[in-house]
């Protein structure tokens, strides 16, 4: 995905100068001003990562440890964890309020205190919700532009350059769930508004990838059907059965079913399943 343009303010914290923007929705960036910031060694790297999944929350000790050290800590660990909380305050800076510290420490572990402009999963979040609020007052055209915008904030798979700690990979697969699910949201609310050709390459890319996830596969459907291409809608559909029996054994839910035989007899008009069953798979983001 592209690189959403560098926010030189925050809100809740307007005509700051030379705050710094942290991104996740990529590899972990930090920005001042438009330049990017080196934010240190890899273990730096990773507290401030695991800090910044956890936005204005405590993330306990033991979670830093572990991301750190994910199987045998040295003697010094906690030690080293406070050069790299030194190090993380350095490049925060005081908070906008008084010049309050934004990293702390209490009885919960370590908190951030970040604003929504100085954070990319934040924002995402917030327009997130912004077009599912839209679509449930029925402004699909609104709720297809937020989700679009939020969706344009992804630069790649999240955190991608410190998967190898597990714990910044668990952080990392929330994130790229969440990434799939508005992806599933703007696909819907596309199709609805007439507009299903610009989301049928993407939601084929995805299906591709998360093969038994069937919210994604029935907005494919919907997007094929739409656009006038039914035959290859119904074949998604029988791809599906046959994979479902073959790594399941298991059927379609009759949501998904009833789906398929609508589509054998009506016209281009966009139908979703009531209750489309979601299957595990791993996260992947759409190209």
């Amino acid at each position: 995905m592209t690189r959403p343009p560098v926010r030189t303010g925050a809100p809740g914290a307007a005509g700051t100068t030379g705050a710094v923007h942290f991104s996740l929705l990529g590899p972990l960036t930090a920005r001042r001003d438009g330049r990017e910031l080196p934010l240190g060694p890899r273990k730096q790297r990773l507290v401030l990562a695991t800090l910044l999944a956890r936005p204005n929350t405590p993330v306990p000790v033991d979670v830093l440890t572990d991301a750190v050290w994910p199987d045998d800590p040295p003697r010094t660990a906690r030690k080293n964890l406070q050069v790299y909380i030194s190090a993380a305050r350095a490049l925060l800076g005081p908070g906008g309020d008084g010049g309050t510290d934004r990293l702390v420490h209490g009885c919960g572990g370590y908190l951030l205190r970040i604003a929504e402009g100085e954070l990319d999963t934040l924002r995402f979040g917030s327009l997130a919700r912004a077009g599912r609020a839209a679509a449930e007052r029925g402004d699909l055209p609104g709720a297809a532009r937020l989700l679009r915008e939020a969706l344009d904030l992804w630069e790649g798979p999240p955190l991608h350059d410190l998967r190898d700690s597990s714990g910044v990979a668990d952080e990392a697969d929330r994130l790229e769930a969440r990434c799939l699910t508005v992806y599933e949201d703007w696909a819907e609310a596309e199709t609805e508004l007439g507009r299903a050709a610009v989301a049928v390459d993407g939601l084929r890319d995805l299906v591709e990838r998360h093969p038994l996830r069937e919210r994604l596969r029935a907005a494919w459907m919907n997007a094929l059907h739409q656009s006038g291409r039914q035959a290859e809608a119904l074949a998604v559909y029988d791809d599906y059965r046959q994979l479902m029996a073959r790594e399941l054994g298991l059927e379609p839910s009759p949501a998904m079913a009833a789906l398929y035989r609508s589509m054998l007899g009506r016209g281009r008009e966009v139908r979703r399943p009531a209750a489309p069953r979601e299957t595990p798979s791993r996260v992947a983001l759409p190209a």
